[in-house]
């Protein structure tokens, strides 16, 4: 079955409420409409009933109208209204405008089961007739007395609005469906053109953007969302491609230093202390590679959701001074010393594994970047419900333009040393994401040495 259209939807949905709208409402007229003609019908019978009770008389024994003519003012008899009067055995002692109509002569049986009061009466014929039926006393005898008028006018006229309102509601309802069309094509168009401009919107067209005609309505609005979620992928795009070069370009240097180093090897190499030489240089090359290799598919689990952060209790100072110690080897070789400046408990809640490997790749970077003899100073701070962590180094410090830039994969400072010193531009884009997926942050900055400051920030453990 082929689903509707939102336009012929919208129709529909329209159409269908004004119709629940109005046929109640037509209900609710025709029914007040009724009752109205109904409480005429029925004070026109307690007219005509204080008219015959004024013009019947005894005469003689019988019971007679009290004037001779057959019409008069008080009460005109005729086929549409009359009066009839029995004895209680039900013997008619008097009629007055007795209908010739052959529908009507089945309404006039002697009504001696009937309660006094109105009733309404449908003769075999199909004629409906209104009576009001009342008991007396004429002379000495006890009479039932029922004066009556047809309500073929009365149902007439309820017809007759009844097939009005039948043919106006459709008609209301037609009308309603195409106002709503026209409504509905003309609060959709603006979707429309979006739609046309959203086609031609590709992988190689990232930049084209959705027409926002305004701002405030609920189309406008949309169309934003749209236009930052076009932004967001155009992003997205552009830092693929951006991680895909540098990633084969990372991934090509040790592979094409390797194959260099093999050629020569194969074509000068004379001895055996050439030979590994040649061999040592290789090994130094694929372990670079294979370092790429294995902090690429580590950012890669982390950032595929496969390894969700724990939520790890656990004091910053204990593991600032487990990761110095375990880094000394490396501080001590260029004669750097480390100063551990944390005597508190720093409490936060995150992921141990990842917090030490972002805290390992912080100080590394500083052991790798400062002077040979110069000092790293690792500090803590406690601002406004987080616990810092600091590290200055004694290096060439990070331009103020580029400390955002250096948290991306492989990115590297103009002019720096990260490949002399073995970096593949992959540690702070580690930490940073470490950082953030733990609810912290980086930050960096100048210390008073004119080195870097790293400094990374956890919000406090409240217990």
């Amino acid at each position: 079955m082929t689903a509707l259209g939102l336009r012929t939807r919208l129709t529909i949905w329209f159409a269908a409420s004004i119709l629940l709208i109005l046929a109640p409402f037509l209900i609710g007229i025709l029914t007040l409409q009724w009752r109205s003609m109904r409480a005429a019908l029925d004070h026109h019978l307690d007219e005509d009933m204080e008219v015959v009770l004024e013009m019947l008389v005894v005469r003689d024994g019988a019971i007679t109208w009290r004037t001779e003519a057959e019409h008069d003012l008080g009460y005109n008899a005729s086929e549409r209204r009359w009066v009839e009067v029995y004895a209680p055995e039900g013997t008619v002692r008097f009629r007055r405008g007795l209908p010739d109509r052959a529908d009507l002569q089945g309404a006039i049986s002697p009504p001696l089961a009937e309660p006094p009061g109105y009733r309404t009466l449908r003769t075999p014929a199909g004629a409906f007739v209104r009576t009001l039926i009342t008991d007396r006393t004429l002379g000495t005898e006890v009479v039932r007395i029922r004066v009556a008028r047809a309500e073929d006018e009365l149902r007439t006229d309820l017809w007759w609005l009844e097939l009005i309102f039948g043919l106006a509601a459709p008609l209301a309802v037609l009308a309603a469906a195409v106002a709503g069309y026209v409504i509905s094509g003309k609060a959709l168009a603006p979707l429309g053109r979006m739609a046309d401009r959203a086609r031609a919107i590709s992988a190689d067209h990232l930049s084209e953007r959705l027409p926002v005609e305004n701002t405030n309505d609920e189309m406008g609005q949309l169309a934003v969302v749209f236009n930052d979620t076009f932004a967001r992928i155009e992003q997205s795009f552009a830092q693929l491609r951006q991680f895909t070069a540098d990633a084969s370009h990372e991934l090509r240097t040790p592979l094409t230093a390797i194959r260099s180093v093999g050629e020569v090897g194969l074509r000068e190499a004379k001895d055996v202390s050439d030979y590994q030489e040649i061999v040592g240089s290789m090994l130094e090359e694929a372990d670079r590679l294979s370092h790429v290799v294995e902090t690429l598919l580590t950012l890669s689990r982390w950032e595929s959701g496969r390894v969700l952060p724990r939520a790890d209790d656990l004091d910053l100072g204990e593991l600032v001074r487990d990761v110095a110690a375990q880094l000394a080897v490396l501080a001590e070789e260029r004669g750097i010393a480390i100063d551990v400046a944390i005597d508190r408990p720093l409490r936060v809640t995150t992921d141990h594994v990842m917090a030490r490997q972002a805290f390992c790749n912080v100080l590394d970077n500083a052991i790798k970047y400062t002077r040979e003899g110069g000092r790293i100073r690792i500090g803590s701070a406690s601002p406004s419900g987080e616990h810092q962590v600091f590290v200055d180094d004694e290096g060439p410090g990070i331009p103020e333009d580029q400390r955002r830039r250096v948290l991306e994969r492989f990115y590297r400072i103009e002019g720096g040393h990260t490949r002399r010193l073995g970096g593949a531009g992959l540690g702070l884009a580690i930490v940073h994401w470490a950082m953030t997926a733990n609810g912290g942050r980086v930050a960096i900055g100048d210390n008073d040495a004119g080195g870097a400051r790293v400094v990374l920030a956890w919000p406090a453990a409240h217990s």
